[in-house]
């Protein structure tokens, strides 16, 4: 697989991803309106948006992580990091990533965990729709299953990258690229590519 076709099926897989967690956000809106709605016409609740909400909001966030992994989105404290030379900030970038995707893989188990015994105990919510909590768990470790594979995948692309000592495609992956300083930018190497 080319460079190029690697980050574009990257690109397009998170934002695919990213728009189903959208899309759950706009079921959030309508099963909000519909309460307000039920309530004042009908004097009862009939969606239950509130706990609703609160899982697919939950599973919402774990859809869009990946995809502000790739545009680079997720808060980071970049004070010292432009004023490093260029080797020491790509060693920095591939240790960010590696802990990302430590951190991703750890939470997708942990997820995973968690909804797989709460489906198997039949572990139901202590509220008034009493909905079975492990179906929209697994649907939430689902979401950060796919973030730990994308940082996963980006992790080793970074570091097969830096390997073949191409060092400007290595700092778009590394989430200095585009963004970094302009002095970085003088310091690549002349055999860097510069395809986007």
């Amino acid at each position: 697989m080319t460079a190029p076709r690697f980050e574009q099926r990257i690109q397009s897989s998170t934002s695919l991803v990213a728009r189903a967690g959208g899309g759950i956000v706009f079921v959030i809106a309508l099963l909000v309106c519909g309460d307000i709605f039920s309530r004042n016409i009908l004097n009862r609740i009939v969606f239950h948006s509130f706990e609703l909400a609160n899982y697919l909001f939950a599973i919402s966030a774990a859809f869009g992580m990946a995809y502000a992994l790739v545009k680079r989105v997720h808060i980071r404290i970049d004070v010292l990091h432009g004023r490093f030379p260029g080797p020491l900030r790509r060693a920095i970038d591939f240790l960010a990533l590696l802990s990302t995707t430590a951190v991703a893989a750890l939470f997708a188990y942990k997820g995973w965990d968690l909804a797989v015994g709460n489906i198997a105990r039949g572990v139901t919510a202590n509220s008034t729709l009493g909905m079975p909590i492990g179906y929209p768990q697994a649907a939430w470790a689902l979401g950060l299953s796919f973030f730990a594979l994308i940082a996963f995948a980006l992790t080793i692309r970074h570091l097969l990258l830096l390997i073949a000592r191409q060092t400007a495609r290595a700092d778009v992956i590394g989430s200095i690229g585009s963004d970094m300083p302009t002095e970085a930018r003088r310091e690549k190497p002349a055999n860097a590519e510069v395809t986007p």
